[in-house]
């Protein structure tokens, strides 16, 4: 097959670290070509080089044989056939959906007017390669999630030109979007490449990339240090690859539950769960899973006062938290990781002391002074003991990879000391080095007597890490595993029954 897009010798340094080191990559025509690697192997910085958002220290782009100018002008990219999809899709709720795929891009009549049935007919087609039945002008926000997920996927893909052979480049496409909207992507992507185009598929997900990849790349420390068909490798090859040793287990050996109940729901309702009740106890890890939209995930949130509970109670130990708010909660010893760690979980622009120091930092005062030597201190414990890398108080959380914030972001929580602690989605977007370290973590923090929940459609996690785990259905509580009948196939079969 013709090479579409070629990368010749791409290095970048930031500050002096040197962050992508000599890329030699090809991308072929008719090809879906994945690129992995921990968070902080490059894959970012690489895909910000060929959108033009950064200039490359040293090295070239080749695009059907000719060079690319770098760095390039605002709209190039595009221009030239690099299309993107980043994993902010960047929807506005406000307006429609025909406003959204097709701004920037419409048709004018000769007296300079929007043709607005022509434009009609070109977003019903973009919906209709994804087999999208939305009408082009309702208002994003009154789309259904899973479908809205995709608009941003619809709004790319209409550009693309395959009779001169673009190439798409989708960055962490998957994250967000349950099991049926994946493989209507899936579907889309292997058009786009019959079609003569070419995708890159940056993904942490190495099921995903062993279905759909026709081969794949490995980024470590900057370096590419493998380019295999995908045919010719294995889940665990590829780990060792990412790596640079084999990884051996990732989960944790599952620890023993102790019985004393520490955490109580009764009757929780919020705006999609209603009448769940549940205990947790001590030293127990408890999953809470479902379908998309099941209510799953709404229940941390009710339980820490962060969403507003339309009835029910909730109890720490032997006391009921009345008038619950996250306040309240932090008060009676319950901590929350959020999802979202740009915007719930996380201050990004804040430095990494700030973000761990914030969950107590009246420890450290001493009448109206701040002792900031104790405070650093402990917070460069946190950092040591859950491996942050770079372990530097001072740099701006947002600077750190994903799997390095997340593990700042629970050690801001454990510094509480908390009886329990709610966790959502707690390796979304992680690479698998901090996944395993995070995992491990989990198990460790349940050992030493925390209520652990997690809300997770990680149902392979769950079922490794768990010892009880709920299965939502209706915004009910379906089911209940344990035992033998805990099992990645058991959570499936559970949540997919009618």
């Amino acid at each position: 097959m013709a090479v579409l897009l070629g990368l010749r010798g791409l290095t970048k340094s930031f500050s002096g670290v040197r962050v992508l080191s000599a890329v030699d990559l090809d991308i072929r025509a008719g090809e879906i070509h994945a690129l992995i690697g921990q968070n902080g192997s490059g894959k970012s910085t690489l895909i910000k080089l060929l959108s033009g958002y950064h200039a490359p220290d040293r090295g070239s782009v080749v695009l059907r044989s000719a060079d690319i100018p770098m760095p390039m002008r605002p709209g190039e990219a595009s221009r030239l056939g690099l299309h993107f999809l980043h994993q902010d899709v960047g929807v506005v709720g406000s307006m429609t959906v025909l406003e959204n795929l097709r701004a920037g891009r419409y048709r004018t009549t000769a007296l300079g007017r929007v043709d607005w049935p022509k434009e009609r007919r070109a977003a019903r087609a973009a919906l209709a390669a994804l087999r999208l039945d939305i009408d082009p002008d309702a208002r994003v926000r009154d789309v259904p999630a899973a479908e809205r997920a995709l608009l941003g996927f619809a709004r790319a893909i209409q550009d693309l030109d395959h009779t001169r052979g673009d190439v798409l480049v989708l960055d962490e496409p998957t994250a967000f979007l349950p099991g049926p909207s994946v493989s209507m992507l899936f579907a889309a992507m292997r058009d786009i490449a019959r079609r003569g185009s070419a995708v890159i598929f940056v993904s942490h997900r190495l099921d995903e990339i062993m279905e759909i990849a026709d081969r794949v790349s490995v980024l470590r420390d900057g370096h590419l240090v493998q380019t295999v068909a995908t045919a010719e490798t294995s889940a665990r090859q590829l780990v060792a690859a990412m790596l640079g040793r084999e990884l051996g287990t990732l989960y944790p050996v599952r620890g023993t539950a102790r019985g004393r109940r520490v955490l109580g729901a009764e009757f929780l309702s919020g705006r999609m769960v209603h009448d769940v009740s549940f205990d947790v106890h001590e030293g127990e890890i408890l999953g809470l899973t479902g379908l998309l939209g099941m209510g799953h995930d709404e229940v941390p949130y009710l339980l820490f006062g962060a969403a507003r509970a339309a009835q029910g109670s909730v109890q720490v130990g032997d006391r009921t938290i009345t008038g619950l708010t996250p306040a309240r909660a932090i008060g009676a010893g319950i901590a929350l990781l959020p999802a979202d760690r740009q915007r719930h979980s996380g201050i990004p622009n804040a430095t990494v002391l700030e973000n761990v120091a914030i969950s107590d930092g009246g420890r450290f005062m001493r009448g109206c002074r701040l002792r900031h030597r104790a405070e650093r201190g402990a917070v460069q414990r946190v950092l040591d003991m859950l491996d942050v890398r770079p372990a530097d108080p001072d740099r701006p959380l947002r600077t750190l990879s994903g799997g390095n914030q997340q593990k700042a972001l629970l050690g801001k929580w454990l510094r509480t000391d908390p009886a329990v602690i709610l966790l959502h989605e707690p390796t979304q977007g992680v690479d698998i080095g901090s996944r395993r370290q995070l995992l491990q973590k989990i198990a460790d923090i349940a050992a030493a007597g925390t209520a652990v929940v997690i809300a997770s459609a990680e149902y392979e996690e769950l079922a490794h890490l768990c010892h009880r785990v709920l299965i939502f259905r209706r915004g009910a509580i379906a089911a209940e595993l344990t035992g033998a009948a805990l099992t990645e196939a058991g959570i499936t079969e559970q949540c997919y029954l009618a």
